[in-house]
């Protein structure tokens, strides 16, 4: 297991490493670690914002 900070990069891609399939993408703050045996790859942050899943904005109809 190999752990990473931010002074390893501030965001990332997590994929496995058998299948390459993308497990995460995220974001590392000054106080967080990230702990894995799958492959890192440290992304720019327009790649971050591109990929990462955005949340659902609720439409009027779901509201009522």
């Amino acid at each position: 297991m190999t752990d990473y900070t931010v002074t390893d990069g501030q965001f990332y891609k997590v994929t496995d490493k058998d299948s390459g399939a993308v497990i995460t993408i995220g974001e590392l703050s000054d106080t967080s670690t990230l702990s894995t045996i799958h492959n890192v790859e440290f992304i720019s942050e327009e790649q971050y914002e591109a990929e990462r899943p955005k949340p659902e904005l609720l439409s009027e109809t779901k509201m009522m």
